[in-house]
């Protein structure tokens, strides 16, 4: 693996993403990824975590994540490919697709079998990987895994994401709102027709990596039941529910989702894969208990929530 810290040394276009307060800076990374140029936020040193958002977004929305995390770990946050500032490839992708290109990614950042936390489509793409090539892999974090059998229909998505939008924090929307300028509609499409077509279930009993599924108990688009019945399909499975978080719990709960993602890999550690998850069982977690991020000065928020989330400062280039 390459240490974050030579990455100047060996790529050409890096950016900065800048410090808020006292937490971990980011920079940015291009890379060719079987002819595409590829976009990542990174930062941190240590055992690498990468983070996989969901559909029609970019990474920006992990940013406040990958800060918790990069307090600790590497924390690497691409953008897949014909989202935020990564180049459209030719053809429109699939879930099959952007499994490859993830691959392809990590062997151009030389990232051996990170952890990864995935949300929505995201869920999908590293299930995928992890069946296809699960020496790559490590413990995985699925959170609002898609799609839910029962709302897998085009009329009951549009319905979800409709409530869904009442539920997210006002800033999130707009990330989404921003992200979605300037996408190919097509290639749009196809990822949505692939991704509703994927049939996630008939993997998940084939996968041995440790995992924890992450539902948000407001989530408009995955449903408790199926998040128990991701969790019971997965050899290695459990379960933990957030109450009163809605769809992207790794937006509106970094501090949940990083302490979760530091439980299983000091575990992995210290027990091995095969006994690991053992100490993480079935929970409910009240919002705002246990991982909340360590006291840091306030931040300057870019948008207030009217339903009371606390605003999370993210740069609009970021």
């Amino acid at each position: 693996m390459i240490p974050p810290g030579s990455f100047r040394r060996r790529c050409g276009t890096l950016e900065s993403v800048g410090r808020r307060g006292s937490q971990p800076s980011l920079e940015s990374r291009f890379d060719s990824i079987d002819g595409v140029r590829v976009h990542t936020r990174f930062g941190g040193h240590g055992h690498p975590v990468v983070l996989v958002h969901g559909y029609g977004v970019s990474g920006r929305y992990l940013v406040p994540l990958a800060r918790e995390l990069a307090d600790g770990f590497a924390a690497f946050v691409p953008d897949l490919p014909g989202h935020g500032r990564s180049e459209r490839p030719l053809s429109a992708p699939g879930i099959a697709e952007y499994a490859d290109a993830l691959c392809a990614w990590l062997d151009a950042l030389e990232l051996e079998r990170p952890a990864f936390v995935a949300n929505s489509m995201g869920c999908q793409i590293v299930t995928e990987l992890a069946v296809r090539r699960p020496e790559r892999v490590g413990p995985m974090v699925l959170a609002g895994p898609t799609v839910d059998p029962a709302r897998r229909g085009g009329r009951s998505q549009i319905f979800a994401g409709l409530r869904e939008t009442a539920r997210e924090p006002v800033s999130l929307i707009a990330f989404a709102a921003r992200d979605g300028v300037g996408h190919d509609v097509q290639q749009l499409r196809a990822a949505a027709r692939s991704a509703l077509e994927d049939r996630i279930e008939d993997r998940l009993p084939s996968i041995e990596q440790p995992t924890v599924v992450l539902h948000g108990e407001r989530d408009a688009f995955v449903s408790r039941e199926w998040a128990e019945r991701v969790a019971a399909l997965l050899p290695h499975g459990r379960l933990v529910v957030v109450d009163g978080e809605p769809h992207a719990v790794p937006y509106t709960r970094p501090g949940v989702v990083a302490g979760i993602v530091r439980e299983l890999i000091a575990e992995e550690a210290e027990q091995g894969v095969g006994e690991l998850v053992g100490g993480l069982p079935h929970r409910d977690v009240p919002a705002r208990e246990l991982h909340e991020p360590r006291a840091r000065k306030p931040r300057l928020p870019l948008f207030r929530d009217p339903r009371g989330y606390e605003p999370v400062a993210v740069s609009p280039d970021e």
